[in-house]
Formats: structure tokens, sequence, C-alpha cells
């Protein structure tokens, strides 16, 4: 499977000491599930086209909502190489992990998460979004004609 070059993003909000890279993990864990379940739910019950705009509306309300009371000890976001929601433009210092992991296949990457360290001394969770087959049917390189045109109406 390929990596389409996504990351999803947690800084700490507050002090943390050794447990870190466990809470960030397990938060990542959580947020991903979280929002594969919903969408997988909106697509089953009203097809492609009226999950993107469901997608588009709900990802962080989702996020917030499978973080639970760690909602704040995170600020969390995702970016990518190739976005459609300028709010998820990359901050310059990740600019260097995304070319590294850019369309590689899982299988070439060693790497589960990677942690930054920002100048003021906070550590940064940075782990890759694989692209699972769902995600193919509004961000892959065939996607359907409306498909495309209900994105391009909402980006």
């Amino acid at each position: 499977m390929i990596w389409k070059t996504f990351f999803l993003i947690l800084i700490p909000s507050i002090a943390f000491a050794q447990d870190f890279e466990i809470e960030a993990k397990s938060l990542a864990s959580d947020l991903k599930s979280s929002l594969m379940k919903n969408l997988s739910e909106r697509i089953t019950k009203d097809g492609i086209q009226e999950a993107i705009p469901f997608c588009q509306l709900n990802v962080m309300p989702i996020a917030k909502k499978a973080a639970g009371d760690r909602i704040n000890k995170f600020e969390f976001g995702r970016t990518s190489h190739k976005l459609r929601n300028e709010l998820n433009s990359p901050q310059s210092w990740i600019g260097p992990y995304l070319k590294e992991f850019q369309g590689r296949l899982k299988s070439e990457i060693k790497k589960e998460f990677l942690i930054h360290k920002l100048p003021d001394g906070k550590q940064v969770y940075i782990e890759p979004l694989y692209v699972q087959a769902q995600c193919l049917l509004c961000h892959g390189d065939n996607i359907s004609e409306n498909v495309k045109k209900k994105i391009d109406k909402l980006y």
C-alpha cells in the first residue's frame, strides 16, 4: 500500500513526562479508528458523494470526541504534500518528513511514528497515515467524475 504523504500530528499542550509517546500513540490510534468508523458508516448509509461534505465538516468534531479528556493535553492536526484545505498547510519543519515518506510503500517504511523536537522544547508526535481502499474513493488518482465535482465544489 502506498503512503500518500499524510501525517497525523500531535503536539502536547502541557508538559509530559516519559509517557508522551505512549499516550500520543494511543490517541493517534483512537483518532484514526474513530474517523474510519464514522466515514464507513456514512458511506454505507448515504453513499460516497454525501460522505464528502460529512468528512469535510466533521473531521475535527469526530477527532475531539475520540480524544475525550485528552483533548486538553494535545493539539492535533494533519497535513500532506497535496492539500485540499489550506488550514492543513504544513509548517516548514515538517517538509523534510513529507519528502522522506512521499510515494513510498508501507513495507518500505521502518518507522511507525516520528518524534520531532520544536525549538521551544516541545516534542511532536508524527504518524504517517496510510491510504486504505475506501480513502481512494476521494483521494485516489481515478475518482469518479461526480465525486471530483463534489470535491471541487467544496474545496
